[in-house]
């Protein structure tokens, strides 16, 4: 587990087969995350995914919400299969 700690799946982000859009029925998520890092200040953010820039936008996602970037990290955390699937994990930690 990179980075250390405790990492809770939160939100996952899927995208179309050859796209790097987010897709519209994911649109709420960065603040639902952005809430909840409101609601608990020490929280961190972790962005897990194989696809750079799938994990690019879902990280431009939570900071244009409100998540300060330097609660953001990006690598591998979470479950591998969900990589291979082509999703991108949203995890918290306390």
């Amino acid at each position: 587990m990179a980075g250390g700690g405790s990492w809770n799946s939160y939100r996952d982000y899927t995208f179309n087969v050859n796209s790097n859009d987010i897709l519209s029925s994911d649109g709420n998520k960065a603040r639902e995350v952005a809430d909840y890092m409101n609601r608990n200040p020490s929280a961190r953010v972790a962005i897990d995914g194989s696809n750079e820039r799938r994990v690019g936008r879902v990280r431009d996602a939570l900071i244009n919400a409100g998540v300060p970037s330097y609660k953001i990290q990006t690598g591998a955390f979470g479950d591998p299969q969900q990589r291979r699937d082509g999703r991108v994990a949203v995890l918290v930690s306390n």
